[in-house]
């Protein structure tokens, strides 16, 4: 798998996905970073929810573009299925299973979070955060809001260690209870960010079951099948 791709999988499979049962409908986002450009797509039911992304390089340095889906199910907490529509596959991945491949020092290691205020984005009134890990190389910095929803299964979404857990908890402890509508993702003493999320639009609708579905067909693989 090119760099590029290896960081593409990661951000999506650590992005918040909401899965609060008491909102349904759609997110579109933006993708920003050093070295790549793109966009996302979120829809999210009482059924589950189902991420959608697009991105590309920005330079020509022999990696080409990426497209991949994460699905969510409420039917099946700390199971994510990554599908890739064109080679017709998918991995199915289990959350406590890859937390068993991480050093129990580094699932110990404790979150901070530092407030910085109030912002806005696509509309929507937000509270800005940095979350760190101890010892950890990397920062992420999120805006969430209280009206879209709750933070509900937002971190569960197959992310290694089960860290996302762990800063939902994180939050809440601070008062920051809601979607983060941006995230920023960045090292440690730098001001540049790696990658950066950010809602765009976001639209209240029903969203059928069927949509959290692996479409019939689709060969089962390993992750690093489906990322090829």
């Amino acid at each position: 798998m090119k760099p590029f791709s290896r960081l593409a999988a990661a951000a999506l499979l650590s992005l918040p996905l909401a899965a609060a049962a008491q909102w349904e409908g759609s997110f579109d986002m933006k993708i920003t970073g050093k070295d790549v450009a793109g966009s996302a797509k979120a829809l999210v039911g009482k059924a589950g929810s189902r991420m959608q992304m697009e991105m590309t390089p920005l330079a020509a340095r022999g990696a080409g573009g990426m497209k991949m889906t994460v699905i969510s199910r409420t039917a099946e907490p700390g199971i994510s299925y990554v599908v890739n529509d064109e080679h017709r596959t998918y991995a199915r991945i289990d959350v406590k299973e890859m937390e068993k491949q991480v050093p129990a020092q580094e699932r110990e290691r404790k979150w901070t979070v530092k407030r910085l205020g109030p912002d806005r984005v696509a509309g929507y009134a937000c509270e800005r955060a940095v979350l760190a890990q101890e010892g950890g190389e990397t920062e992420n910095e999120v805006c969430v809001t209280k009206e879209l929803g709750g933070t509900a299964g937002l971190f569960n979404t197959g992310r290694r260690s089960g860290s996302g857990m762990e800063i939902e908890k994180t939050l809440k402890a601070n008062g920051l209870d809601g979607m983060p509508v941006r995230m920023i993702i960045r090292k440690k003493g730098e001001p540049e960010a790696t990658m950066t999320w950010e809602l765009v639009k976001a639209e209240k609708r029903p969203i059928p079951a069927s949509t959290f579905e692996v479409p019939a067909g689709y060969k089962e693989t390993s992750m690093m099948g489906t990322m090829m």
